[in-house]
């Protein structure tokens, strides 16, 4: 990307969304809580965790059955044309998406100091010593909410994708509602330092790193999209935006916008704390279990260090330092990684991916996907639904 200016993007409007949160979902919660307090809400997780049919579930509280069927439809500005143009770059790319969902996008909201602390405060994303099942649940339940969103179809009222990001919504009042209670959080939460828990800003933030910076993450790849697919790609994910409950105040027209609007977040969020190494400590070691040989144990650390270069060049720090990656990777590692990256980069230079550029994706960023599915579902008596038009094209076992 060329020169950034923070202009509409400022600091000033930024600390005053850092202050809002999202009135709808925090007026469900108070009412699912009103009588019952914390047995309801941790009946309704587990209900959410759970069920993937939420609109027809009887067993849920009334406030959460109105509010699942409430607002089915797109918002009046949608573009169909640009939301089935955004999903089949999707569709095309999405092993590579999700390559860049853990070694950029994750990572990038580490660095971010305040909503780190949310993270680690709420334990959705920690584990204990080697164990990372609670980090695997976080990041496959983040993997089926954008394969929910960016599937064909997934936007219609009947498809996955909008429940899918109401769930994520009540998942974010809820938290909210106990970092808030000192009941539930002795320590309590300093708004004035950290803004409020999972603000406008922050959301925004994580919002971008989904899609404008995983653009960004796709031109490092060696993918060449077109402006209006870029800006579809943007546009798809205002629409999740919407019903996550982001104000339209921070939706981006394009993906130049969308860029600008993640550096401002990042530039002014970024900041080295515990609990962002912690987490990136943690994404690290469970990447690692998926690189079996000593040959490629380093290879997690070397693809962040990569898809976060041009971010800290633009920021002017090194994020990676700020994360707690200090340790050297190897020559051998780091000459495996540049011909993986540039064998990639140079299969997308052709009109169509070539058979050997989609081979390489096959057996590293699918293998990934896949394996990572095959642990999760060993470990949980969940499901994870990957949709036949995907599952053909990416031809997942």
């Amino acid at each position: 990307m060329g020169e950034t200016k923070f202009t509409k993007w400022n600091d000033e409007f930024l600390k005053t969304m850092s202050l809002k949160t999202d009135p709808l979902g925090e007026a469900v919660i108070a009412e699912v809580i009103a009588d019952n307090d914390f047995v309801a809400l941790r009946n309704l997780f587990t209900q959410l965790d759970y069920n993937s049919e939420l609109s027809v579930d009887a067993n849920l509280p009334k406030a959460v059955v109105n509010y699942f069927n409430a607002e089915l439809n797109l918002p009046h500005w949608a573009d169909a044309q640009k939301i089935n143009l955004a999903q089949s770059v999707f569709a095309t790319y999405c092993p590579e998406i999700s390559l860049l969902l853990n070694f950029k996008s994750l990572p990038l909201c580490y660095a971010c100091k305040n909503g780190a602390k949310v993270l680690a405060a709420t334990g959705r994303l920690s584990e204990s010593g080697q164990d990372t099942s609670r980090l695997m649940r976080r990041l496959l339940e983040t993997a089926q909410m954008v394969i929910n969103v960016m599937s064909p179809g997934g936007l219609r009222p009947d498809g996955k994708g909008i429940v899918t990001v109401k769930k994520v919504r009540l998942y974010h009042a809820a938290i909210r509602y106990f970092l808030l209670n000192k009941k539930y959080n002795p320590g309590g939460w300093d708004v004035e330092e950290y803004g409020e828990p999972i603000n406008q800003e922050e959301m925004a933030g994580t919002l971008m790193s989904f899609s404008a910076l995983i653009l960004d993450g796709l031109e490092q790849l060696g993918v060449e999209l077109t402006d209006e697919e870029k800006d579809a790609y943007i546009h798809c994910w205002n629409i999740v935006g919407h019903f996550i409950g982001i104000s339209p105040e921070l939706y981006p027209t394009n993906y130049k916008e969308g860029w600008d609007l993640g550096i401002a977040i990042i530039k002014r969020n970024q900041k080295e704390g515990e609990d962002g190494k912690f987490l990136t400590s943690s994404l690290l070691t469970f990447s690692s279990q998926f690189f079996k040989s000593r040959f490629f144990e380093q290879m997690p650390q070397y693809l962040i260090d990569y898809f976060l270069k041009d971010i800290s060049k633009k920021i002017n720090v090194d994020i990676l330092k700020l994360l707690g990656v200090t340790k050297k990777v190897s020559l051998r590692t780091r000459l495996l990684g540049w011909f993986f990256l540039k064998l990639m980069h140079f299969g997308h230079k052709f009109e169509e991916r070539s058979a050997f550029a989609q081979k390489l994706m096959n057996k590293y960023s699918l293998k990934y996907m896949q394996a990572l599915i095959h642990n999760y579902l060993k470990n949980y008596d969940v499901e994870f639904h990957i949709p036949d038009s995907l599952n053909a094209s990416w031809k997942m076992k």
